[in-house]
C-alpha cells in the first residue's frame, strides 16, 4: 500500500528485491540480445570465440562478477550468458579469412578454336580472347584475420594489466584499423541492439549474484 502521496510506507517496498532479481529478467534480456545479435553480427565462425567467451566466464567468477547456479532458474541464464559472449567476440574477433590481394589480376590471351562448319578464309582468323586472371601464389593468398585480431586483443590485454598504457594504446588501435573492414560488413542497427540488451543482461547477472553475497553476508551476522 502507499500513502496519497504515492510513496510505500516506512519499512515496504513496492518492488521487492526478489522480483526485480528475478532471473527471469537476465534471461529475456539474454534471448534478446542473441536474436539481435544473430541479425547483426551471424553465428561465431572460429572456435577461438567460444574459447575466450569460457575463459571470460571463468574469469568473471572467480572474481565474483557472477556465481554459480544454485537453482534451476540460473543454469539457462548462465549458458545463454555464455552465447552471448561468444557473439560479443565474433563482433571483436570475428574477421575470418581473407584475401586481400583478390583483386590484383592481369590480363591474359586465350586461343580459342573456330566451331564446326566454319568457312574456310574465317579460319585463317584466329580465336583470341582477352581475360583477366589472378597473379599466381598472389592473389589467392589468404590471411587469417581472427588470428592477427586474436594476438592484438591479448597483447592489448597483457599491457592494460601491467599498466603499459602506450603499449595497450597502440595494440589497441591496430586492433581496431585491421578489424574496420570486417565491421563494415556486420550490421550496426542490431549490433547497437546487441549491445544493449547485452550489457543489461551482465548488469542483471552481475547485479543478482552482489545481492545474494549480501543476503548470505546479512544471515552471517545474524547467526553471529
Amino acid at each position: 500500500m502507499t500513502d496519497n502521496h504515492g510513496e510505500s510506507p516506512a519499512g515496504t517496498n513496492p518492488h521487492p528485491p526478489e522480483l526485480i532479481e528475478h532471473p527471469l529478467w537476465a534471461i529475456l534480456l539474454s534471448l534478446l540480445a542473441l536474436g539481435f545479435g544473430y541479425l547483426g553480427v551471424g553465428l561465431p565462425t572460429h572456435y577461438y570465440q567460444p574459447l575466450f567467451a569460457a575463459t571470460t566466464l571463468v574469469l568473471i567468477w572467480r572474481h565474483g562478477i557472477v556465481e554459480l547456479p544454485r537453482s534451476a532458474w540460473r543454469w539457462p541464464q548462465l549458458v545463454l550468458f555464455f552465447l552471448v559472449l561468444c557473439l560479443m567476440y565474433k563482433l571483436l574477433i570475428g574477421g575470418g579469412v581473407n584475401t586481400p590481394f583478390s583483386w590484383l589480376k592481369v590480363p591474359t590471351v586465350e586461343w580459342g578454336s573456330h566451331p564446326p562448319g566454319t568457312p574456310w578464309y574465317q579460319q585463317v582468323m584466329p580465336v583470341l580472347t582477352i581475360k583477366l586472371a589472378g597473379v599466381a601464389d598472389i592473389s589467392n593468398w589468404q590471411l587469417d584475420i581472427t588470428k592477427i585480431q586474436t594476438l592484438l586483443l591479448v597483447t592489448t590485454l597483457i599491457g592494460a594489466m601491467l599498466r603499459f598504457q602506450p603499449f595497450a594504446s597502440l595494440t589497441a588501435l591496430a586492433l581496431l584499423i585491421i578489424s574496420l573492414p570486417t565491421f563494415v560488413h556486420f550490421n550496426w542497427d542490431w549490433v547497437l541492439m546487441f549491445l544493449l540488451c547485452g550489457a543489461a543482461a551482465f548488469y542483471m547477472q552481475s547485479g543478482a549474484a552482489h545481492a545474494a553475497d549480501r543476503r548470505r553476508r546479512a544471515r552471517r551476522a545474524v547467526e553471529d
